[in-house]
């Protein structure tokens, strides 16, 4: 129950990111139209289009649909895809914990100087990149609990099919 509830809370942030880019840009368009330009307008599209694809690449990753190569993977007998899986995750889990870390102290470190015109800290755009490290760490080890090691980086064919309510399914 606590999942879907953040998941949905995810989901509308990051809907609420992407309309948030489409208004700053509309709204500087019609300024810069009628000879009035909106001089924030650039910074909060700016950081409204780094968190709408922060959140997104974590919805993405959440129902394995990320980028990925997988006619060789496929090819491979079950023990070898997850032999594959188990690297796959083996590195990407530290590399996340760096980027979180070094993320971090970017943040904390730019949180005193402005964005631009906005008056908003810069601070709030570099927070994605530790928020989003986070965020698809957790994904990753919760498609993990859900599906196993040989699912993990396979897309759920049902978008609506929460990886939880697979753990009971053998994943063949």
């Amino acid at each position: 129950m606590f999942w879907k509830i953040f998941d949905r809370i995810e989901q509308v942030l990051a809907l609420a990111a992407l309309s948030g880019l489409v208004l700053a840009v509309l709204f500087a368009a019609i300024g810069r139209s009628i000879g009035a330009p909106v001089a924030a307008a650039p910074q909060y599209a700016q950081l409204a289009l780094i968190w709408a694809c922060v959140l997104g690449a974590d919805i993405a990753a959440r129902q394995g649909q990320h980028i990925r190569v997988n006619a060789l993977y496929y090819m491979l007998p079950n023990k070898g895809r997850a032999a594959v899986s188990l690297l796959c995750l083996a590195l990407v889990l530290p590399f996340l914990g760096f980027i979180a870390w070094e993320g971090w102290l970017l943040a904390t470190g730019n949180w005193e100087r402005e964005l631009g015109a906005s008056g908003l800290s810069y601070g709030l755009v570099t927070l994605a990149l530790p928020v989003g490290a986070v965020l698809l760490a957790l994904s990753f080890l919760r498609r993990l609990a859900a599906v196993g090691l040989l699912a993990l980086f396979d897309h759920l064919e049902d978008e609506d099919t929460d990886p939880e309510d697979l753990a009971a399914e053998e994943v063949l």
